[in-house]
């Protein structure tokens, strides 16, 4: 069992839940490494993109109201970096990472699962090249869109009474002492509440994100 200063066991060990439920396996060299460094960004402030929420943009103050509602009142909590373990291994926990597949790939905790929320825009048709053009205006130039297939990979996934942790780059908080949005919402609350309608009962959001995983230096899994 190889295990790292978090005391996370290698895959052959804590395998993840959602593997049974048809996970592709990564065809590239998997490797356990450390974070590199950690990229502090703001997973929501990007412009436009996302489902609407009541009538508003998904990162609007409205529709975080309309989230953070829904969030409350169906129990959604954060768990501490170090109780992954004991979550997947004792209570079968399904760990989803919802960051688009190339920042997985860069590195993902060890029991983690992908179903991004998000993806890079791709295509060239007028709504997606206004949305490049947007981004670019704000200086970036790795812009994201909603993946329409959001629902279909979370089921192939994890089945709607399976403990769900989401993990995203900086976890958010539902603390209401929290006034700022911008330190609140987070992608990985953004799902909770998509999944909420999806009819998931069991969610929970990795406190601080992957990069509070990376400065308590844990161990990743690279694959690319």
């Amino acid at each position: 069992m190889v295990t790292g200063a978090s005391g996370l066991a290698s895959a052959s060990v804590m395998a993840a839940p959602g593997a049974r439920r048809g996970t592709r396996p990564s065809s590239r060299r998997r490797r356990i490494g450390r974070c590199g460094p950690v990229a502090v960004r703001a997973s929501t402030s990007s412009p436009g993109g996302g489902k609407l929420v009541g009538g508003n943009r998904p990162t609007s103050p409205k529709a975080w109201q309309i989230q953070f509602k829904a969030l409350t009142e169906n129990n959604v909590r954060s768990v501490a970096s170090s109780d992954i373990e004991k979550l997947v291994q004792a209570r079968g926990a399904v760990i989803l990472d919802i960051r688009p597949a190339n920042e997985f790939s860069a590195g993902h905790l060890e029991a983690s699962v992908n179903a991004p929320l998000y993806q890079p825009i791709e295509g060239w048709s007028l709504q997606q090249t206004m949305r490049k053009a947007t981004f670019a205006f704000f200086g970036i130039f790795n812009g994201t869109e909603a993946n329409e297939n959001f629902e279909q990979e979370v089921r192939a996934l994890a089945d709607p009474d399976d403990e769900v942790v989401l993990v995203c780059n900086t976890g958010g908080t539902l603390d209401k002492n929290q006034k700022s949005q911008a330190r609140s919402q987070s992608r990985s609350l953004m799902a909770a509440y998509e999944m909420i309608g999806f009819g998931y009962k069991k969610l929970r959001f990795l406190e601080g994100g992957y990069n509070q995983w990376c400065v308590e230096e844990r161990e990743v899994i690279v694959t690319k």
